[in-house]
Protein backbone atom coordinates (compact mmCIF):
# COMPACT_ATOMS: atom_id res chain seq x y z
CA UNK A 1 0.00 0.00 0.00
CA UNK A 2 3.10 2.53 0.52
CA UNK A 3 3.28 3.08 -3.28
CA UNK A 4 -0.57 3.81 -3.75
CA UNK A 5 -0.40 6.21 -0.45
CA UNK A 6 2.32 8.19 -2.71
CA UNK A 7 1.17 8.67 -5.74
CA UNK A 8 -1.67 9.60 -3.88
CA UNK A 9 0.21 12.59 -2.48
CA UNK A 10 1.57 13.82 -5.68
CA UNK A 11 -2.07 14.65 -6.61
CA UNK A 12 -2.58 17.90 -4.90
CA UNK A 13 -1.38 19.40 -2.30
CA UNK A 14 -4.56 18.34 -0.28
CA UNK A 15 -3.99 14.82 -0.79
CA UNK A 16 -0.55 15.10 0.25
CA UNK A 17 -1.10 16.95 3.38
CA UNK A 18 -3.68 13.96 3.85
CA UNK A 19 -0.85 11.26 3.17
CA UNK A 20 1.32 13.28 5.67
CA UNK A 21 -1.32 13.51 8.54
CA UNK A 22 -1.16 9.58 8.36
CA UNK A 23 2.51 9.27 10.51
CA UNK A 24 4.09 7.19 7.79
CA UNK A 25 7.63 7.95 9.31
CA UNK A 26 10.96 6.74 6.78
CA UNK A 27 13.37 4.77 9.16
CA UNK A 28 15.89 5.20 6.53
CA UNK A 29 16.63 6.91 3.13
CA UNK A 30 18.62 5.64 0.38
CA UNK A 31 19.75 7.45 -3.16
CA UNK A 32 21.61 4.84 -5.51
CA UNK A 33 23.35 6.99 -8.56
CA UNK A 34 24.01 4.73 -11.17
CA UNK A 35 22.84 4.49 -14.98
CA UNK A 36 19.49 4.96 -13.32
CA UNK A 37 19.13 6.43 -10.24
CA UNK A 38 16.98 4.83 -7.03
CA UNK A 39 15.22 6.19 -4.18
CA UNK A 40 15.15 3.82 -1.44
CA UNK A 41 12.94 4.33 1.18
CA UNK A 42 12.15 2.62 4.15
CA UNK A 43 9.85 2.64 6.83
CA UNK A 44 10.78 -0.88 8.53
CA UNK A 45 7.17 -2.34 7.17
CA UNK A 46 7.45 -1.38 3.63
CA UNK A 47 9.86 0.08 1.25
CA UNK A 48 9.34 2.36 -1.68
CA UNK A 49 11.61 2.17 -4.48
CA UNK A 50 11.37 4.89 -6.84
CA UNK A 51 13.27 5.25 -10.11
CA UNK A 52 14.15 8.56 -12.15
CA UNK A 53 16.39 8.95 -14.85
CA UNK A 54 16.13 5.62 -16.52
CA UNK A 55 16.63 6.39 -20.03
CA UNK A 56 20.39 6.78 -20.13
CA UNK A 57 20.37 4.58 -23.66
CA UNK A 58 18.33 7.42 -24.96
CA UNK A 59 20.31 8.45 -28.09
CA UNK A 60 18.79 12.34 -27.86
CA UNK A 61 20.15 12.40 -24.14
CA UNK A 62 22.44 14.94 -23.05
CA UNK A 63 25.12 14.94 -20.56
CA UNK A 64 25.94 15.51 -18.00
CA UNK A 65 22.40 14.62 -16.92
CA UNK A 66 20.37 18.15 -15.79
CA UNK A 67 18.61 17.59 -12.34
CA UNK A 68 17.08 20.85 -12.86
CA UNK A 69 14.95 19.44 -15.32
CA UNK A 70 10.97 17.95 -14.15
CA UNK A 71 10.89 14.47 -14.59
CA UNK A 72 8.26 11.18 -13.88
CA UNK A 73 9.50 9.06 -11.94
CA UNK A 74 8.44 4.85 -11.97
CA UNK A 75 7.75 2.69 -8.78
CA UNK A 76 7.90 -1.12 -8.86
CA UNK A 77 5.32 -3.23 -8.12
CA UNK A 78 5.59 -6.67 -8.72
CA UNK A 79 6.21 -7.39 -12.22
CA UNK A 80 5.34 -3.81 -13.49
CA UNK A 81 6.34 -0.66 -13.07
CA UNK A 82 3.75 2.36 -12.19
CA UNK A 83 4.55 5.42 -13.20
CA UNK A 84 3.96 9.02 -11.67
CA UNK A 85 1.52 11.40 -13.62
CA UNK A 86 3.66 14.48 -12.07
CA UNK A 87 6.81 15.28 -13.10
CA UNK A 88 9.61 16.88 -10.57
CA UNK A 89 12.88 17.60 -10.75
CA UNK A 90 15.45 15.98 -8.45
CA UNK A 91 15.40 18.28 -5.44
CA UNK A 92 11.83 18.50 -5.62
CA UNK A 93 11.28 14.55 -5.32
CA UNK A 94 13.83 14.85 -2.62
CA UNK A 95 11.61 17.35 -0.51
CA UNK A 96 8.29 15.63 -1.37
CA UNK A 97 9.57 11.85 -0.09
CA UNK A 98 11.50 14.25 3.11
CA UNK A 99 7.54 16.05 3.72
CA UNK A 100 5.51 13.03 2.87
CA UNK A 101 7.51 10.66 4.95
CA UNK A 102 8.46 12.74 7.55
CA UNK A 103 12.32 11.98 7.42
CA UNK A 104 14.81 14.89 8.33
CA UNK A 105 17.93 12.84 8.94
CA UNK A 106 20.56 13.22 5.74
CA UNK A 107 20.41 10.10 3.30
CA UNK A 108 22.46 7.22 2.25
CA UNK A 109 23.96 7.47 -0.65
CA UNK A 110 25.70 4.83 -2.65
CA UNK A 111 27.87 5.52 -6.44
CA UNK A 112 28.32 2.86 -8.73
CA UNK A 113 29.19 3.01 -12.75
CA UNK A 114 26.75 5.24 -14.69
CA UNK A 115 27.37 8.37 -12.12
CA UNK A 116 29.86 9.93 -14.49
CA UNK A 117 26.98 10.92 -16.45
CA UNK A 118 26.03 13.32 -13.31
CA UNK A 119 27.70 16.84 -12.84
CA UNK A 120 28.97 15.62 -8.83
CA UNK A 121 28.60 19.08 -7.76
CA UNK A 122 25.22 19.40 -8.47
CA UNK A 123 24.19 16.22 -6.79
CA UNK A 124 26.02 17.39 -4.15
CA UNK A 125 24.14 20.80 -4.04
CA UNK A 126 20.64 18.67 -4.43
CA UNK A 127 20.93 15.93 -1.86
CA UNK A 128 22.85 18.18 1.26
CA UNK A 129 24.66 16.77 3.78
CA UNK A 130 24.83 12.78 3.99
CA UNK A 131 24.77 10.32 6.69
CA UNK A 132 26.47 7.25 5.20
CA UNK A 133 28.55 7.44 1.90
CA UNK A 134 29.18 4.22 0.00
CA UNK A 135 31.48 3.80 -3.24
CA UNK A 136 31.18 0.67 -5.66
CA UNK A 137 34.74 -0.84 -6.36
CA UNK A 138 34.02 -0.67 -9.83
CA UNK A 139 34.22 3.18 -10.20
CA UNK A 140 37.36 4.79 -12.05
CA UNK A 141 39.66 6.27 -9.95
CA UNK A 142 38.29 9.74 -11.15
CA UNK A 143 35.06 9.31 -9.91
CA UNK A 144 36.19 7.79 -7.40
CA UNK A 145 38.43 11.24 -6.37
CA UNK A 146 35.21 13.26 -8.19
CA UNK A 147 32.57 12.03 -5.17
CA UNK A 148 35.03 12.09 -2.07
CA UNK A 149 35.80 15.98 -3.44
CA UNK A 150 32.38 17.11 -3.18
CA UNK A 151 30.63 14.75 -0.66
CA UNK A 152 33.51 15.10 1.71
CA UNK A 153 31.69 15.37 5.13
CA UNK A 154 29.86 12.52 5.37
CA UNK A 155 28.58 10.69 8.74
CA UNK A 156 30.28 7.50 7.68
CA UNK A 157 31.96 6.10 4.94
CA UNK A 158 32.07 3.34 2.62
CA UNK A 159 35.50 3.05 0.63
CA UNK A 160 36.50 -0.47 -1.42
CA UNK A 161 39.74 0.90 -2.62
CA UNK A 162 42.02 3.45 -2.85
CA UNK A 163 42.01 5.65 -5.68
CA UNK A 164 44.61 7.77 -5.23
CA UNK A 165 48.21 7.63 -6.19
CA UNK A 166 49.91 10.41 -3.79
CA UNK A 167 49.56 8.02 -0.23
CA UNK A 168 48.99 11.89 1.35
CA UNK A 169 45.57 12.27 -0.18
CA UNK A 170 44.41 8.76 1.22
CA UNK A 171 45.65 9.77 4.80
CA UNK A 172 43.44 12.72 4.30
CA UNK A 173 40.59 10.22 4.40
CA UNK A 174 42.21 8.52 7.25
CA UNK A 175 42.49 11.59 9.80
CA UNK A 176 39.06 12.61 9.55
CA UNK A 177 36.70 11.93 12.01
CA UNK A 178 33.67 10.07 10.72
CA UNK A 179 31.46 8.35 12.69
CA UNK A 180 31.98 4.56 11.21
CA UNK A 181 34.56 4.27 8.80
CA UNK A 182 34.78 0.99 6.45
CA UNK A 183 38.17 0.57 4.19
CA UNK A 184 38.80 -2.80 1.75
CA UNK A 185 41.78 -2.30 0.17
CA UNK A 186 45.97 -2.47 1.81
CA UNK A 187 46.68 -0.39 4.69
CA UNK A 188 49.93 0.36 6.74
CA UNK A 189 50.43 0.48 10.53
CA UNK A 190 50.77 4.32 10.08
CA UNK A 191 47.45 4.24 8.23
CA UNK A 192 46.00 2.45 10.66
CA UNK A 193 47.28 5.08 13.77
CA UNK A 194 46.24 7.97 11.69
CA UNK A 195 42.24 6.75 11.33
CA UNK A 196 40.29 9.22 13.92
CA UNK A 197 36.75 7.54 13.34
CA UNK A 198 34.76 5.92 16.37
CA UNK A 199 34.00 2.86 14.81
CA UNK A 200 36.04 0.90 11.90
CA UNK A 201 36.39 -1.31 10.35
CA UNK A 202 39.51 -2.95 7.59
CA UNK A 203 39.33 -6.06 6.05
CA UNK A 204 42.57 -6.36 4.28
CA UNK A 205 44.56 -8.57 6.55
CA UNK A 206 47.69 -7.33 8.44
CA UNK A 207 50.37 -8.87 10.10
CA UNK A 208 50.58 -10.21 14.31
CA UNK A 209 53.08 -7.44 14.56
CA UNK A 210 51.45 -4.51 13.21
CA UNK A 211 48.20 -5.28 15.11
CA UNK A 212 50.55 -5.63 18.13
CA UNK A 213 51.95 -2.32 17.73
CA UNK A 214 49.04 -0.81 17.39
CA UNK A 215 47.69 -2.29 20.36
CA UNK A 216 50.87 -0.90 21.91
CA UNK A 217 50.22 2.40 20.73
CA UNK A 218 46.72 2.74 22.15
CA UNK A 219 48.24 1.79 25.36
CA UNK A 220 50.16 4.81 25.49
CA UNK A 221 46.81 6.37 24.60
CA UNK A 222 46.73 6.65 20.77
CA UNK A 223 43.68 6.70 19.00
CA UNK A 224 41.61 8.39 21.43
CA UNK A 225 38.57 8.66 19.52
CA UNK A 226 38.27 5.02 18.83
CA UNK A 227 35.72 3.06 19.98
CA UNK A 228 35.50 0.13 18.11
CA UNK A 229 37.25 -1.82 15.49
CA UNK A 230 37.06 -4.88 13.09
CA UNK A 231 40.01 -5.73 11.73
CA UNK A 232 41.97 -9.29 10.31
CA UNK A 233 45.15 -10.91 10.81
CA UNK A 234 46.67 -13.31 7.99
CA UNK A 235 47.29 -16.21 10.03
CA UNK A 236 48.69 -18.41 7.88
CA UNK A 237 52.36 -16.75 8.93
CA UNK A 238 51.45 -18.13 12.83
CA UNK A 239 54.34 -20.34 12.88
CA UNK A 240 55.83 -18.99 15.95
CA UNK A 241 52.42 -18.74 17.94
CA UNK A 242 49.95 -15.81 18.49
CA UNK A 243 52.12 -13.21 19.57
CA UNK A 244 49.70 -9.93 18.52
CA UNK A 245 49.30 -10.00 22.34
CA UNK A 246 53.33 -10.62 23.10
CA UNK A 247 54.50 -7.48 25.99
CA UNK A 248 50.76 -6.74 26.33
CA UNK A 249 48.95 -7.29 30.05
CA UNK A 250 45.95 -9.08 29.39
CA UNK A 251 43.06 -10.30 32.33
CA UNK A 252 39.96 -12.46 31.69
CA UNK A 253 36.47 -10.67 31.59
CA UNK A 254 33.23 -12.12 33.25
CA UNK A 255 31.03 -14.01 31.27
CA UNK A 256 28.11 -10.71 31.85
CA UNK A 257 30.78 -8.13 30.45
CA UNK A 258 31.62 -10.49 27.15
CA UNK A 259 27.86 -11.16 26.21
CA UNK A 260 27.29 -7.41 26.75
CA UNK A 261 30.01 -6.45 24.25
CA UNK A 262 28.64 -9.44 22.26
CA UNK A 263 25.09 -7.48 22.13
CA UNK A 264 26.61 -3.68 21.60
CA UNK A 265 28.64 -4.92 18.58
CA UNK A 266 26.14 -7.95 17.18
CA UNK A 267 29.03 -10.74 17.61
CA UNK A 268 29.06 -14.34 17.85
CA UNK A 269 28.64 -15.51 21.12
CA UNK A 270 31.75 -18.38 20.02
CA UNK A 271 34.20 -15.22 20.21
CA UNK A 272 37.03 -15.79 22.46
CA UNK A 273 37.69 -13.38 24.65
CA UNK A 274 39.74 -11.14 26.94
CA UNK A 275 40.81 -7.50 28.30
CA UNK A 276 43.37 -5.02 27.90
CA UNK A 277 44.22 -1.56 29.44
CA UNK A 278 45.14 1.89 28.63
CA UNK A 279 47.47 3.83 30.87
CA UNK A 280 45.00 6.26 32.13
CA UNK A 281 42.62 2.82 33.15
CA UNK A 282 40.65 2.65 30.06
CA UNK A 283 39.47 -1.07 29.58
CA UNK A 284 39.20 -2.46 25.89
CA UNK A 285 37.88 -5.80 24.62
CA UNK A 286 39.63 -8.24 22.72
CA UNK A 287 37.31 -10.71 20.96
CA UNK A 288 38.84 -13.60 18.45
CA UNK A 289 37.63 -16.10 15.66
CA UNK A 290 39.65 -17.97 13.72
CA UNK A 291 38.29 -19.25 10.45
CA UNK A 292 40.45 -21.22 8.30
CA UNK A 293 43.79 -18.94 7.20
CA UNK A 294 42.20 -15.93 8.50
CA UNK A 295 41.61 -14.32 12.22
CA UNK A 296 39.07 -11.90 12.73
CA UNK A 297 40.08 -9.33 15.40
CA UNK A 298 37.06 -7.07 17.70
CA UNK A 299 38.73 -4.29 19.52
CA UNK A 300 36.28 -2.71 21.71
CA UNK A 301 36.74 0.48 23.93
CA UNK A 302 34.78 -0.33 27.87
CA UNK A 303 33.71 3.13 28.53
Amino acid sequence: MLHFRFFISLVSTKTKNLVTSLGIKASDVEIRILRSDYVVVDTKTSVLRLELYNDMNDQNRRFPVDITRPIVAGVEYGDTQIRSSTALNFSDWMNHIRTVFCYTLPPNVWFSPGCENYAIGSLKDAIGNVNKLSLSRLLTNISHREVLRHFNTPNRLHLHRNPFEDTCQIQQIFIQNFQRFSFHDFFSLDDLLLVNSEIVNFTHPISQKQLNQFLKHWIRGSSPRLQFLSISIDATNFVDGEVYLKGIRCTEMSEEMKNQVRRNHNLSGFLDMIQIRRKDGTPAAIGTHRFQDILSVYFSVLY
